[in-house]
């Protein structure tokens, strides 16, 4: 029986973070990284990516930046690109390259809702089946599109939004259908309320009332720091999960329950 703590490792294997300049996706490449993956962290922020990158090799760990946008099609080609000829392959590839656009339906623009489309649904597909043949290759190839409570259960003022992540999960399971059986598993990751830039206000008293009212929402009593889905990422896309695919990991502290 192989050593049970050995099955979450990820020694030799190449992951590609896309959101991975801050929030969960940082979290989640540093994480990779710290259990022996080798880690391509994109981002559109460049300098972003840069300081993340800089604290995994700082660790003692291996990553590369890229600036790119996932909605973009050469951004993903070069994307894939960079991981296959930076490390030699592509093991792990982590969609969670986002945008909000909170508003009322009222409120909501045409434009606003094809812009999260292109980057929420589109970006993470077809960024996916560009990375396919480098995953079908590598023998332990893994796809994880993180989506969002709101795509399991409607929540008012993010309706574009959890439309989009309700798409993510269903295109998660039809990759799972089509992928499984040459070698590609595929996940969601289902975050709740998480203390991210991309959902607190910058004012410091509204951030406080709105922390406190997401809180109250979950079982647990708070909301989630960005490291709590290093342990989940990690189980997805390791050996511990070989057995698991075309299904939705919810971290939400109850949100859902």
């Amino acid at each position: 029986m192989q050593d049970v703590l050995a099955r979450f490792r990820l020694d030799g294997r190449v992951a590609l973070v896309t959101g991975g300049s801050r929030g969960i996706g940082r979290s989640i490449a540093q994480g990779y990284a710290a259990a022996g993956a080798r880690v391509v962290v994109a981002s559109r922020n460049e300098a972003a990516c840069a300081e993340v990158t800089a604290s995994i090799t700082e660790a003692g760990g291996e990553a590369r930046a890229v600036a790119a946008d996932v909605g973009e099609a050469a951004d993903r080609e070069r994307l894939v690109a960079t991981a296959v000829e930076a490390f030699g392959g592509l093991d792990v590839l982590v969609n969670n390259a986002g945008i909000l656009k909170p508003h009322v339906i009222e409120r909501l623009t045409e434009a606003e809702t094809d812009e999260l489309h292109r980057v929420n649904v589109k970006g993470a597909v077809f960024l996916a089946r560009e990375a396919l043949p480098h995953l079908e290759q590598s023998g332990h190839g893994v796809v994880i599109n993180v989506t969002a409570a709101s795509g399991h259960a409607p929540m008012e003022g993010i309706g574009a939004y959890g439309a989009s992540k309700a798409a993510l999960l269903n295109w998660t399971r039809v990759m799972a259908r089509e992928w499984s059986p040459r070698g590609v598993r595929v996940h969601a990751l289902t975050p709740g309320s998480v203390a991210t830039e991309m959902i607190l206000p910058r004012d410091a008293e509204r951030r406080e009332r709105f922390v406190a009212e997401l809180a109250q929402q979950n079982l647990i009593g708070r909301i989630a720091d960005p490291d709590e889905f290093i342990g989940p990422a990690i189980f997805l896309a390791s050996d511990a999960s070989s057995f698991m695919t075309g299904q939705a990991l919810v971290v939400d502290g109850g949100l859902l329950a």
